[in-house]
C-alpha cells in the first residue's frame, strides 16, 4: 500500500503513482456491495449504445447479429480521488474492471453474446476524479427478431435487443438511457444482402415479475426486405412457367403429346422454383404472400391441363362419331348401289311394261344418301369445332384473368408493405 501524502501527489506521466492511487482506492473496496452507502438511495446507471455493424438476418432462426459498443455509466463515491492533486482520468482494462462493482447489465433476449477479443478482451474502464465509472464493452450480440412473414417477400421486420440488470431490481439500481446521444450508429450504410436498414428506436420500461420490478432498456431495429432477388429467382420464372403453359392453347388439338409435355413441364418447373424458396423459410402455419402467388400459378397451370384433357376428350368423341357415321355411310351406299343394280336387271327382264318403283322406297333411299353425306355429317356432329372454340376462348380468358389477379396482388401487398412501415414509424 502506498504510504505517501496523497493530498500532495502529482500525476504527470508516472504510472507508478497511478498504480499507487488505485491500490489506495481499492484497499477496502467491496465489489459485492452497491456504491450507495444509504440503503434508501438507488444507484443511477446510464447506458449508451453505439452500433458498429449489423450482420446477417435469418428467417429460419428468427435472429440477427449486431456488433456494438455498450457503455454503462454510474457514480461510485468509494472511487473518488478529486481531493488529490491528481486530476486526470484513469483508463484501465479488464483486470481492474473485474475488481469493481458493476450493475451487471445483460441482453435478456439474446441467444448468444460474447465480448470481442482482438487480440485481448475489448473492455475499457474509465474512472473519473469525481468517482464516475464508465465501463465500455465491444461485443457481438446474437439477438432475436419477431418475424412475421405474411407479406413475404414484401415485408418489413423488427428485431429487438432488451437490456436488463441480472442482479439488481429497481429497489437497488435504476437503468436509464444517457441523456445526450443514447444511441448512435457508427456507419448507417449497412450492406445487408436481403434487407435495407430503415431506422433504430430506443425505449425504456419496467418489467414486473414474481421477484420484483426490473428496468428494461429496449432497442428496436427496423428493416425493409429487398425483394429484387425474389423477383429474379421466383416471380419471373413462375411468370414464364405460366406463359409457357398457355402456348398449348395455340397448338393443334391433334398434337396431344406436345401439349401434354408443355403443361407437365411447366408444372414441374414451378414446383421446383417453389421448393427453392420454401426451403429457406421457417415452417409457419399462415399463408405468406409468395405462397399465394405460387398457389395461384399452380391453379392456372392445372386448369390449362384440365382444358387440355377436356379438348382431348371432345376430339376423341368426335373422331369416334365420325368413324361410325362414315362406316354407316359406306354400308348404306353399298346397299343403295346394290338396289339400283337389281332394279336395272329387273327392268331389262320385264321391260318397261311393269309399274314404276314405289315412290316411298325411292324417297327413303334418297333420305339415306342425304343423311350420310360427309358434309352433312360434319355439320351435324361438330364436336371438333367445339374443341377449337374452347382453345380459342381459353387463349384469351387465361391471360386476362391472370392479369387481373396481378393487379390485385401487387396493389394489395405493396400497399400493406407501406402501411407496415408507416405503423412502425408512428410507434
Amino acid at each position: 500500500m502506498y504510504e505517501g501524502n496523497f493530498s500532495q501527489l502529482d500525476c504527470n506521466v508516472e504510472s507508478q503513482k497511478k498504480q499507487s492511487i488505485l491500490k489506495y482506492l481499492l484497499q477496502d473496496y467491496d465489489k459485492s456491495s452497491t456504491p450507495s452507502n444509504n440503503s434508501n438511495q438507488k444507484v443511477m446507471v446510464q447506458s449508451e449504445v453505439t452500433i458498429q455493424d449489423i450482420g446477417s438476418i435469418s428467417e429460419i432462426t428468427s435472429s440477427f447479429i449486431v456488433d456494438l459498443w455498450f457503455s454503462q455509466i454510474w457514480e461510485d463515491p468509494r472511487l473518488r480521488y478529486s481531493h488529490l492533486s491528481c486530476k486526470s482520468n484513469f483508463s484501465l482494462d479488464e483486470s481492474v474492471a473485474n475488481k469493481l462493482w458493476s450493475p451487471n447489465i445483460c441482453f435478456v433476449n439474446s441467444k448468444d453474446t460474447y465480448i470481442h477479443s482482438s487480440p485481448e478482451s475489448n473492455i475499457l474502464l474509465i474512472i473519473y476524479p469525481n468517482g464516475t465509472v464508465w465501463l465500455n464493452h465491444r461485443m457481438r450480440v446474437h439477438g432475436r427478431c419477431n418475424m412475421r412473414l405474411e407479406n413475404f417477400p414484401l415485408d418489413t421486420q423488427q428485431c429487438k435487443l432488451v437490456m436488463e440488470s441480472c442482479c439488481y431490481s429497481i429497489s437497488d439500481v435504476r437503468l436509464t438511457w444517457q441523456s445526450w446521444s443514447p444511441v448512435t450508429i457508427a456507419n448507417s450504410r449497412f450492406q445487408l444482402p436481403d434487407f435495407r436498414f430503415l431506422y433504430l428506436n430506443h425505449t425504456s420500461s419496467i418489467h414486473d415479475t414474481a421477484t420484483g420490478s426490473w428496468d428494461q432498456l429496449e432497442l428496436t431495429f427496423t428493416f425493409k426486405r429487398l425483394y429484387g432477388y425474389y423477383i429474379l429467382q421466383a416471380y419471373l420464372p413462375s411468370y414464364l412457367s405460366v406463359f409457357i403453359s398457355w402456348i398449348a392453347f395455340w397448338i393443334d388439338s391433334k398434337a396431344l403429346p406436345a401439349r401434354i409435355i408443355l403443361g407437365v413441364n411447366s408444372l414441374m418447373a414451378l414446383t421446383f422454383q417453389m421448393g427453392n424458396v420454401v426451403k429457406n423459410l421457417p415452417r409457419v402455419s399462415y399463408v405468406k404472400a409468395i405462397d399465394l402467388w405460387f398457389f395461384v400459378c399452380v391453379i392456372f397451370i392445372f386448369c390449362s391441363l384440365c382444358e387440355l384433357a377436356i379438348v382431348g376428350v371432345i376430339d376423341n368423341i368426335h373422331d369416334k362419331k365420325l368413324k361410325k357415321k362414315l362406316k354407316l355411310e359406306r354400308k348404306l351406299r353399298a346397299l343403295v348401289v346394290g338396289h339400283s343394280s337389281d332394279g336395272v336387271m329387273v327392268g331389262l327382264k320385264e321391260g318397261f311394261s311393269q309399274k314404276r318403283p314405289s315412290t316411298t322406297r325411292t324417297i327413303y333411299t334418297h333420305k339415306l344418301i342425304e343423311n350420310t353425306d360427309p358434309w352433312h355429317l360434319c355439320d351435324q356432329y361438330n364436336d371438333g369445332y367445339i374443341g377449337h372454340k374452347i382453345d380459342f376462348y381459353c387463349a384469351r380468358a387465361f391471360p386476362t384473368i391472370f392479369g387481373v389477379f396481378n393487379i390485385f396482388y401487387w396493389t394489395y401487398y405493396l400497399t400493406r408493405s407501406q402501411q407496415s412501415i408507416d405503423e412502425t414509424m408512428a410507434k
